[in-house]
C-alpha cells in the first residue's frame, strides 16, 4: 500500500505523520520499508528518525534580501499592492497581482488585477499590454478589474495563479479566488478562470466550490494524486486552513480543516492565508506558508508548516520564517507570503508582501499615507533548505526506517560547520553494518555541499546493496543534514 506517496509493503508507517515522539516507529513497522526509489528525500519531519539520540529537527528562515522588488508606483495601485503569485515560465519570470486605487477604495470594483514579469528575478517591469481602459488609456499592465457575465461579475481579490501541465492549450493556466454571483444566495463563492496565455483570462460559468472566505486561495495540480488541490480559509481555531480535491477542477467539495493553531501557539492567534505548494525538488513534500495574526499586537508574520501527503501538516518549529522588521522598516506590520518559488542554481527564491501597517490600520487614512502601502520583498534559502536534522557539537545519530533505494551512490545536502563532521553506515535488515560500509569505514563529510557523494575507504558504490531492505546509520556533529538521495553515477 501507499502512505503519503511512499510505497510500504504491509501496515502503514506512522513515524512524521502526527508530529509523534522520536523513537522507534509504530508496531511491527520496522520490518516494512520504504521503497525511496532514486527521489531525493528532505528532512522536514520525524519520518526518517526510527531511532535517534541528540538530533533534533529545525527550521531554516531564509535570508531577506531587503530588496523592494515590486512598489505601486502606478494611478491604479495608488492605494496598495496586494495578494500576488509568480513563477518560472517560458524562459521568463512571471508575476500576478493584485492592487488598489484610491478612486475604487473599498467598493465593488476597487481591484485590478496586473501582470509583471522579469528577466533575471530581481528587476521586474510592468508592461504595457493594451487589454484594458483604464481612465481612457490601455497603457497599462492590468488584465482585467472586474470579470463574468453581467450578472455575476466579480473582483478579483485573493486570486492565485498557477500552470496545469495536463490540460488543453487553451486551460493551462488556471486562477482561484473569491468570486461574486449575483444570481446565487449567498452570493460569495469560491471561482475559478483560465487561460491559454496567462494574459486573456475566461471566468468559469459556475462556482467551482460553495465556499467563501477572505485572503488568497491557493491552487496546485498534484502530480502524485493526478487531481487539482485547493486551499483556503475555514473556520476552526478562528481563522484556520481547509483542503479539497478535483479531478476536473471544475467542482470542488467544501474545504475541509487541515491546519490551525493549537495549545503551543501563542494565545490570541490564528491562521491567515495558505500560500500551499507542492515542493518540487525533492518527494512527497508540501509546504505551506500561512501568516500567524496575533490579535493582541495585530500582526502577522509568516510560518512554515510541512506535509508528506497535502493533508497531515506538522510545524518543524513553531517560529517565524519570515519574521517582521524593525520598527520603522517597510516589512514591521504585516507579513504575506507570494505564492510560487523561483530556483536559481542552488537557491531558491521566494517573495512576500510587507507592510509596515497593523491589520487593524486596513483602512484608507492609514493607508492613503505615502510609503504605507504593501512591497513585495525577496528572500532567499538554500536548495531543499525549510528544514534539517541538526547536531550539535556533541555527537548526534539517528537510524532510519528500513528503506530499498534504487541506485549506486548516496548524495547528501549538508551544511558541516567548522570542527564537525558527519559519517553514514548502511545497515542491513537486521541492523547490523554491512561490510566496507559501517560508518566507521566512512570517509567524514566536512564542509558546506548541495550534494557530497558519501564515500567509504573502499569506494561510494552502493549497488550491492540496491533493493534490498537497508537502514542509514548518520552520525554527525556540528551538522546540518537538509536531505539525501541515492542517484547513479559511483566511482566503484
Amino acid at each position: 500500500m501507499k502512505l503519503c506517496g511512499y510505497v510500504i509493503a504491509g501496515s502503514l508507517l506512522v513515524a512524521g505523520m502526527s508530529g509523534t515522539a522520536r523513537g522507534e516507529v509504530g508496531p511491527g513497522a520496522g520490518n516494512r520499508p520504504l521503497a525511496i526509489g532514486d527521489e531525493k528525500q528532505v528532512f522536514i519531519d520525524d519520518l526518517f528518525f526510527a531511532r535517534s539520540e541528540g538530533v533534533t529537527l529545525r527550521a531554516h528562515p531564509p535570508r531577506k534580501t531587503g530588496e523592494k522588488t515590486l512598489q505601486g508606483d502606478r494611478p491604479w495601485e495608488s492605494v496598495t499592492l496586494n495578494w500576488f503569485s509568480l513563477m518560472q515560465d517560458a524562459g521568463k519570470y512571471r508575476m500576478w497581482y493584485e492592487c488598489y486605487d484610491a478612486d475604487g477604495w473599498f467598493g465593488s470594483d476597487d481591484t485590478a488585477f496586473c501582470y509583471a514579469e522579469s528577466d533575471d528575478g530581481i528587476h521586474w517591469r510592468k508592461p504595457e499590454l493594451g487589454l484594458y481602459s483604464y481612465k481612457a488609456s490601455k497603457a497599462n499592465n492590468i488584465l482585467f478589474r472586474m470579470i463574468g457575465p453581467e450578472n455575476g461579475r466579480s473582483r478579483v481579490h485573493g486570486t492565485q495563479v498557477f500552470k496545469d501541465p495536463t490540460a488543453p492549450a487553451e486551460f493551462r493556466y488556471k486562477g482561484v479566488s473569491q468570486g461574486i454571483w449575483g444570481q446565487m444566495k449567498p452570493p460569495h463563492r469560491i471561482t475559478g478562470m483560465y487561460s491559454a496565455d496567462g494574459l486573456r483570462w475566461t471566468r468559469y460559468d459556475q462556482p467551482i466550490c460553495p465556499q467563501f472566505a477572505d485572503s488568497q486561495y491557493s491552487g496546485l495540480w498534484d502530480d502524485r494524486l493526478k487531481k487539482h488541490v485547493i486551499y483556503g480559509r475555514v473556520g476552526g481555531h478562528g481563522r484556520s486552513l481547509g483542503r479539497s480535491e478535483s479531478a476536473d477542477f471544475r467542482r470542488f467539495d467544501a474545504l475541509k480543516l487541515v491546519l490551525q493553531t493549537g495549545s503551543a501557539d501563542p494565545p490570541d492567534t490564528d491562521l491567515y492565508n495558505a500560500a500551499a505548494m507542492k515542493y518540487p525538488y525533492a518527494a512527497n513534500c508540501y509546504l505551506m506558508f500561512p501568516s500567524l495574526f496575533d490579535h493582541k499586537a495585530q500582526t502577522l508574520d509568516i510560518r512554515i508548516a510541512v506535509s508528506r501527503d497535502g493533508i497531515h501538516w506538522t510545524w518543524p518549529q513553531r517560529v517565524p520564517f519570515i519574521a517582521l522588521g524593525k520598527a520603522g522598516e517597510f516589512d514591521s506590520g504585516s507579513l504575506y507570503m507570494g505564492q510560487g518559488m523561483i530556483r536559481k542554481g542552488n537557491e531558491l527564491w521566494q517573495y512576500y508582501g510587507g507592510s509596515g501597517l497593523r491589520h487593524d490600520q486596513d483602512a484608507f487614512e492609514h493607508r492613503g499615507k505615502p510609503g504605507a502601502g504593501r512591497i513585495y520583498s525577496r528572500v532567499v534559502s538554500r536548495l531543499d533548505g525549510f528544514a534539517s536534522a541538526e547536531a550539535g557539537k556533541a555527537r548526534g545519530w539517528f537510524v532510519t526506517p528500513l528503506l530499498t533505494f534504487a541506485g549506486d551512490r548516496l548524495e547528501l545536502n549538508a551544511q558541516v560547520r567548522a570542527g564537525g563532521e558527519l559519517r553514514v553506515g548502511l545497515l542491513d535488515a537486521g541492523g547490523k553494518p554491512i561490510l566496507g560500509r559501517s560508518p566507521g569505514d566512512c570517509i567524514p563529510i566536512t564542509g558546506d555541499h548541495v550534494r557530497a557523494t558519501v564515500r567509504w575507504k573502499t569506494g561510494s558504490d552502493v549497488s550491492g546493496q540496491a533493493g534490498k531492505p537497508i537502514r542509514l546509520r548518520v552520525e554527525m556533529t556540528d551538522t546540518d543534514l537538509y536531505a539525501f538521495q541515492f542517484g547513479r553515477g559511483s566511482d566503484g
